[in-house]
């Protein structure tokens, strides 16, 4: 099988290149070898590879950017996995495509679950939505990631941001009123691997499943915990202070969910496989921050 990974440099891409290898013949392509805001690159990029199987973690998820450059956000969250799943039918292979919680907006008491109605309240949170709506319609063999407040310790995420000002002794400032489901980059990498090895990708159709660190948590809470940890195992000098704000105290140019913790209950049914709690996957992931700051 051939497997053509796009943002192959990103945080996800990067975890899921060695558990793709396995798979087949993967060939990983970024930015600076395609640029897939042009169409016709990235057409020639898939009639150049013909691959069997695109692994797409390639977007735009500079949230608030999104806000200033709604055309770009379309190209990256819409227009590209559009064009990307139209190859896949008229060359009978197969995609996978990340999504995210930012689709669902507003509170409810219980975890969105794959069905639930969407009402994106961002450029973004509507691009990935319309980036969805045209892989079903295309009828593509396609499988569907929604996942939340992805991380790692790779620079250019919000853990790696707070630990790092925390390491240089600043106090921090973050939201408590926003909750979700942190999700270790790794995580949803190992989810795909497993989805793949037990073969469920649909034939003809498209299935969509959520794929998060089990538990709920806000932003504030979330860096408490990650500053505390990195404390107590002494790579950062002292538990320097996070401070809880509001959003509006906090101001962004694109509206954020308030709560968008995910249902994974139809992933771990399918694949028989549990996702780890996000402060067992923290825990795991500091340990690689450590070795790459020490």
């Amino acid at each position: 099988m051939r497997i053509l990974l796009t943002g192959a440099q990103g945080q996800l891409g990067r975890h899921l290149q060695p558990l793709l290898a396995g798979h087949g013949e993967l060939i990983c392509v970024d930015r600076d070898e395609c640029d897939f805001t042009d169409e016709s690159a990235t057409a020639a990029l898939l009639n150049d590879v013909e691959p069997n199987l695109i692994v797409n973690p390639a977007a735009m998820t500079a949230v608030d950017l999104a806000e200033d450059e709604p055309q770009l956000a379309d190209r990256l969250n819409h227009r590209l996995p559009s064009q990307l799943a139209e190859w896949c039918v008229q060359h009978q292979a197969a995609l996978i495509h990340y999504s995210t919680d930012y689709v669902f907006g507003g509170t409810q008491t219980h975890p969105w679950r794959e069905d639930d109605p969407q009402t994106p309240q961002s450029v973004y949170g509507t691009s990935k939505q319309a980036g969805e709506q045209a892989i079903i319609a295309s009828g593509a063999s396609a499988l569907i990631l929604r996942t939340a407040w992805l991380y790692s310790a790779l620079p250019g995420n919000f853990l790696t941001a707070i630990l790092n000002k925390a390491k240089a002794g600043e106090d921090l400032s973050v939201v408590f009123d926003q909750v979700g489901s942190p999700t270790w980059a790794q995580s949803l990498a190992e989810a795909t691997h497993v989805l793949i090895s037990q073969n469920h990708v649909p034939q003809a159709q498209t299935m969509c499943l959520h794929v998060v660190n089990h538990g709920a948590v806000s932003w504030h809470a979330f860096a408490q915990r990650a500053v505390s940890l990195a404390y107590q195992h002494g790579w950062i000098d002292r538990e320097v202070k996070v401070r809880a704000v509001s959003s509006d105290e906090w101001p962004q140019k694109a509206k954020r969910p308030s709560g968008s913790v995910l249902d994974c209950s139809q992933y771990e049914t399918l694949t028989g496989q549990h996702l780890a709690s996000f402060d067992e996957a923290l825990a795991k992931c500091l340990l690689q921050w450590s070795k790459r700051t020490c």
